[in-house]
């Protein structure tokens, strides 16, 4: 069986290759070609363990994660975890995987995906809020998708902003990345917004002037209780693009704006339908995107790294 590092999951496949391996997964699941269960998910205080599988037609993962939010202070990653790949065929083990890097790979692919969904005309600049692991991968992978020239960013802990600017410019040395004073600043500077946190309230002021004619996407707060965006953006949406049907039931920004009437079941659709054609959105620069991510999209990114050693 291999072992795969962090580093070489990062190094296997080019960017837009990553894109393309986690689309492909998506379309899959659309189609019914994988079988992905309701993820186990544990809540302790201060801790969440994520149980993950997927089954595909040659492959089949299991990722067991642990999301420990306090690790921020502690200068740690908040996900670590192990994705072991097995053959369908025989069920032998193969590969295990660093399970913190897929995800922020196949996370990062997710929301470069919906970036591509949303946009009419592409933005000159994007805004950040959280400079942790997915902020600098949300980044990476906008600026893959489409040509971006500006980053504004900010975050509840300004030492991170050296990191985060450093790793983006690793892959992106052209990129202006710019410090906002707080989150307010960015939403008013950049014209598409990333949420990357784990707050359980949301980011920036639910001011109307602020948020008119803006765009976001969220990929951070993952728990019921957790809502990262202000009711102010899903009031003006036109609706909301999901990564994983759970989504409705696992996520506060989506449970929050169906109950407080919002948002109506029948303005949610998910990425997989919109990329197989099911779905039309008529003006997607209006919509917001929220990701929760799904074991699908790891099995089609675990599965195109092992293949590609």
């Amino acid at each position: 069986m291999h072992i795969i590092t962090a580093q070489q999951i990062e190094h296997a496949l080019p960017l837009q290759e990553i894109i393309s391996a986690v689309k492909a997964g998506i379309l899959s699941y659309q189609k019914e070609e994988y079988i992905v269960p309701t993820r186990m998910h544990l809540e302790q205080p201060g801790l969440d363990y994520l149980l993950m599988p997927a089954i595909g037609q040659d492959y089949l993962c299991t990722k067991l994660v642990a999301v420990v939010p306090a690790n921020k202070e502690r200068e740690m990653p908040v996900i670590n975890g192990t994705l072991v790949l097995h053959r369908r065929d025989t069920g032998v083990a193969v590969a295990m995987m660093d399970a913190s890097m897929v995800t922020s790979l196949r996370t990062g692919a997710v929301g470069a995906i919906g970036l591509e969904l949303m946009i009419t005309q592409a933005p000159s600049s994007i805004g950040i809020i959280g400079c942790g692991v997915q902020g600098i991968w949300q980044s990476i992978f906008a600026a893959t998708a489409i040509p971006i020239d500006r980053i504004f960013c900010y975050s509840r802990t300004p030492e991170r902003f050296e990191v985060y600017r450093s790793k983006v410019k690793a892959y992106y040395p052209n990129l202006e990345i710019v410090w906002c004073e707080s989150a307010d600043e960015v939403v008013e500077r950049a014209e598409l917004i990333y949420g990357c946190t784990t707050s359980p309230q949301p980011v920036f002021s639910n001011d109307k002037k602020l948020i008119e004619g803006k765009r976001f996407i969220s990929v951070g707060s993952f728990r019921k209780n957790m809502q990262e965006l202000p009711d102010e953006v899903y009031l003006q949406a036109e609706g909301i693009i999901i990564d994983s049907p759970a989504a409705t039931e696992e996520v506060g920004d989506l449970i929050n704006a169906i109950a407080r009437g919002m948002i109506a079941k029948e303005q949610i659709v998910t990425i997989g339908e919109i990329l197989s054609g099911k779905r039309t959105l008529k003006n997607p620069q209006d919509w917001v995107f929220k990701s929760v991510g799904m074991a699908a999209f790891d099995l089609a990114l675990a599965e195109a790294i092992y293949r590609s050693l």
